[in-house]
C-alpha cells in the first residue's frame, strides 16, 4: 500500500472521528428526573358539628395508571400519557390520604383522625377512590384535573353517611409541570373542603 493511501485511510479515520464526538457533544442532554408533592393547604375554618370519636381513613384506591407514581398528561380527554422524568414523591393512593387526614385533623372533624393502620376501632371509616389525576393540556392552556370519590361510612351499620365523586378542574398558570402540580393543589384543596362540609351538614 502506498504512502498516498495509507494518508488518505488516515485522514478519513480522523474525520469519522471528528464527525462522531461532534455528534456527541450535540445531543441534548438527559433531563434531570423531578420529585413533585401534592399538598393540601391546612383547613383554616373548624367544623361546626365534629364528630365524638376516633375516624379511621383507610389507604384510597386508584385503577391503572392513575395509582402510579408518573405524572400524568393528557391532550384529549381520552388518551394519557405519562410524563418522562416527573414522578411524585410517592404514589397518590398514599399521598391523598395522607393530605386528606392533614386537612381533616386541622378542621377539626372529630376527636381524632387516624390512618385504619393504628387499629384503634373508629366508629366511622373514610375511604377514598381516586378517578383521575392529571394535568390536560388544549391549546397551550393547562388545566390540574383532580376527581375523587368519598366516602364516610358508619362502622357499626357500614351504613353510608355520605358518599360523593368531588371533581376539580383548575386552570394553571402556564403549561409546565410546575404550574400543573400547582393546579392540583388547589382542585385538593377544593375537594376536601367541600368533603368536609358535606360531612359537617350530616
Amino acid at each position: 500500500m502506498s504512502g498516498a493511501s495509507k494518508m488518505k485511510r488516515t485522514i478519513r479515520a480522523t474525520l469519522l472521528l471528528a464527525t462522531l464526538a461532534l455528534t456527541a457533544c450535540a445531543a441534548p442532554p438527559v433531563p434531570k428526573e423531578q420529585y413533585f408533592r401534592l399538598v393540601a393547604t391546612a383547613a383554616t375554618d373548624k367544623v361546626a358539628h365534629p364528630i365524638a370519636g376516633v375516624v379511621e381513613v383507610v389507604p384510597f384506591a386508584a385503577d391503572g395508571v392513575a395509582g402510579e407514581r408518573p405524572l400524568l398528561v393528557t391532550t384529549n380527554g381520552v388518551k394519557l400519557e405519562q410524563r418522562n422524568y416527573a414522578y411524585w414523591t410517592d404514589v397518590p393512593v398514599a399521598m391523598l390520604r395522607d393530605q386528606t387526614i392533614s386537612y381533616l385533623r386541622a378542621a377539626g372533624l372529630a376527636d381524632k383522625v387516624v390512618p385504619s393502620e393504628l387499629r384503634v376501632g373508629g366508629i366511622y371509616r373514610i375511604q377514598g377512590d381516586i378517578k383521575r389525576l392529571e394535568q390536560a393540556v388544549v391549546n397551550k392552556k393547562s388545566t390540574g384535573i383532580i376527581e375523587i370519590e368519598l366516602s364516610l361510612i358508619d362502622e357499626n351499620s357500614d351504613a353510608l353517611v355520605v358518599s360523593k365523586v368531588y371533581h376539580a378542574e383548575t386552570p394553571a398558570a402556564d403549561d409546565t409541570i410546575d404550574s400543573a402540580v400547582t393546579a392540583l393543589d388547589a382542585g385538593l384543596n377544593d375537594i376536601l373542603k367541600r368533603f368536609t362540609a358535606d360531612i359537617d351538614a350530616r
